[in-house]
Formats: C-alpha cells, sequence, structure tokens
C-alpha cells in the first residue's frame, strides 16, 4: 500500500507492507523507492514517528541517489568464493569457540534482505548473506566473528559484547565499515 509523509517540507511516499515483524523496517533501494514493513499492530502514529526520527537518514539517502553520488558495489568474490572464504574464516575462528565448547556448526548461505548473518544457537547452524561477496574481507571475519559468538551469547547484551571484543578487539571499527556498504 502506497502510503506518503512530510519530511522537511517534502511529501515522501513509501510503500507499505504489514508483515509479522518484531521492529519497523526502512529501506531505502538504490532506485530511491522506500519501502516500510512493521506488525499490523504497530499504530501508524508510532510509524509516523519513526519516519520522522530517520527523516535525515531518509532525505540524506534520497539525495545521495538523485545526485548519482550513490557507491558502486564492489564484487570482492564471486558466489561459489564466498562461501570457500566464509567457512576457511569460521574454521580458523573455531578452535577458540571450541575451547568454550561450542561445536563446529552447520554453515548454511542464502540472499537475505536485512541481515548479513544469523545464529541458531540450538540447532547449532550459522547462515551467512551471500551479498558477503561485496563485503571487504576484515569485514566478513567481523560477521563471522559476531556469528560464531552468539552460540556464547545468544542476544546483543554487554556480555556478548565484552565476547566479541576478546575475539576481535577491534570489531567495531569493522563494522562500520560494513555499514559503509550500499544497503540491501
Amino acid at each position: 500500500m502506497i502510503k506518503s509523509i512530510e519530511l522537511a517540507g517534502k511529501s515522501i511516499r513509501y510503500d507499505f507492507q504489514c508483515k509479522k515483524v518484531k521492529n519497523i523496517n526502512l529501506r531505502i533501494k538504490p532506485d530511491g523507492s522506500i519501502s516500510v514493513s512493521a506488525n499490523r499492530r504497530v499504530p501508524q502514529k508510532t510509524i509516523d514517528a519513526f519516519l520522522v526520527s530517520k527523516e535525515a537518514f531518509i532525505l540524506n539517502a534520497l539525495k545521495k541517489i538523485e545526485s548519482g553520488k550513490r557507491k558502486t558495489l564492489i564484487r570482492y568474490f564471486d558466489e561459489n568464493e564466498i562461501r570457500q572464504v566464509i567457512v576457511e574464516f569460521c574454521k580458523k575462528m573455531h578452535p577458540y569457540f571450541e575451547k568454550r565448547g561450542v561445536a563446529f556448526p552447520e554453515i548454511k548461505f542464502r540472499k537475505m534482505k536485512t541481515q548479513w548473518g544469523n545464529c541458531h544457537p540450538m540447532s547449532g547452524v550459522l547462515t551467512f548473506n551471500t551479498r558477503l561477496a561485496y563485503a571487504p574481507t576484515e569485514c566478513i571475519e567481523y560477521v563471522v566473528a559476531h556469528e560464531l559468538t552468539h552460540f556464547l551469547q545468544p542476544n546483543h547484551s554487554p556480555l556478548f559484547y565484552a565476547e566479541l571484543e576478546k575475539v576481535m578487539p577491534d570489531w567495531k571499527a569493522r563494522r562500520q565499515r560494513l555499514k559503509d556498504i550500499p544497503s540491501f
């Protein structure tokens, strides 16, 4: 359903979809179209407040697209190479986690829209986004370390980040570099 909101005096149109999600999700596509999804129980007032809170981000992204300064994606690996690279990084980092009682996980790959990877601690499965082929190696290593750390801490609590820091002291810089990759 197409909706609109006024941001900084401009009418901004977006495609709204009700989905079974926990958060309000905002996506700005390379063509400048905007999509928003939220749980059907979220009131329109809350969605509007969320979009207003993201006003600077939305307008800046649209400005970059309009001016043609959108970053060009650089492919570092083809889709088969990225699988091998990620498995190798998992093997390289696993000994630290193995000492903590973590078995080597099952590793899966798929194209994901909103995340670089995810971990299912109970089933011992890590899934990685094939779009990591567009990420520099240090960012891929960060995603691998991040997901493996979820076997020790299945949330994003301070304890999680303390564990991640032990494995990868420079994780914040790597995460920031990953954020610089154009959105999904």
